[in-house]
């Protein structure tokens, strides 16, 4: 098992805590009653959204994922060797490639 640090821990929870706050606000704003206690929870539970996505930010990017250590080192492709040009038996040279040209 793979142990987060505290603050990311922390910052996490806060974003837990801040949707939850923000969907409780929205499901008791759906009453008809204007009472303004669902208003308040929306608006702490947005600003606390806000302020918990700035802090899980600043914590920086993730350490790599190294999935498996390679056992041998990659190896280079060799470079083909130009073949030497033939010589025809009318005393012209003639490349030996299969190039099609």
């Amino acid at each position: 098992m793979v142990t987060m640090p505290l603050r990311e821990q922390n910052a996490r929870r806060f974003l837990g805590i801040a949707a939850t706050l923000g969907v409780l606000g929205v499901a008791f704003n759906l009453n008809s009653d204007d009472s303004t206690l669902p208003k308040v929870i929306a608006a702490v539970g947005v600003v606390t959204l806000i302020w918990s996505i700035h802090r899980f930010g600043r914590l920086g990017p993730d350490e790599a994922i190294v999935f498996e250590v390679p056992d041998e080192p990659v190896k280079k492709k060799k470079k083909k060797k130009k073949r030497p040009a033939v010589e025809t038996s009318d005393g012209s040279e003639e490349s030996s490639s299969n190039d099609g040209m």
